[in-house]
């Protein structure tokens, strides 16, 4: 996990406060793989005892945006749809005690507060889990598919060492994160090993 942080604050209006928040936004760059949803989830629950509290995801999610406030012990659990989600997916989460935060790239945040210094969790069994993590390498692999069809049809001259060398490098960190996955759902159904 990379250990990039940049920090950025701006004011809102005072009509756009929510209750017991600052008219502040943090802004902060951190990475996560894929795998380590987990390890985000952790670190949005540390940013709220600090009194950040998540209030957009940027792109990649790489970007967090918070919103100053009072310290408190939050659960943060995200969600992969890598379809657009549904109402009766957004009411089962809304009924069970979650607020929907933010989506990016599939991914869905959510936030409850912690009960009795116990988070809450949105997946009770490990087939839940491996079900998102498998969910997400149907998604690289349907991702790349255009590039592999289309890969033998063009034309020699067209290739330049550098759109090789880019292919090949996203092909790479692409592997890598799938291969993570595949490591984490291994995990999952063998918790011993």
């Amino acid at each position: 996990m990379y250990r990039v942080q940049v920090y950025r604050v701006r004011a809102v209006p005072l009509s756009t406060k929510a209750e017991g928040m600052s008219d502040q936004f943090v802004t902060k760059f951190k990475f996560f793989w894929d795998d380590a949803d987990h390890a985000l989830e952790a670190w949005l629950q540390d940013m709220a005892r600090q009194g950040l509290h998540l209030h957009k995801v940027g792109i990649l999610r790489c970007w967090f945006v918070f919103r100053r406030g009072a310290p408190a012990e939050m659960s943060y659990r995200l969600d992969f749809q890598a379809r657009r989600a549904k109402a009766d997916y957004f009411q089962l989460f809304a009924d069970a005690g979650w607020e929907h935060v933010d989506q990016v790239l599939g991914w869905q945040f959510w936030r409850a507060p912690a009960r009795a210094g116990r988070s809450p969790e949105i997946f009770t069994d490990v087939e839940s889990r491996i079900r998102k993590y498998q969910r997400l390498i149907w998604l690289f692999a349907l991702a790349w598919l255009p590039f592999f069809i289309m890969l033998p049809f063009r034309h020699p001259g067209e290739a330049t060492p550098r759109s090789i060398g880019m292919l090949l490098g996203i092909a790479v960190v692409t592997l890598y994160a799938v291969l993570r996955l595949v490591l984490r759902i291994r995990r999952l159904r063998n918790p011993t090993s």
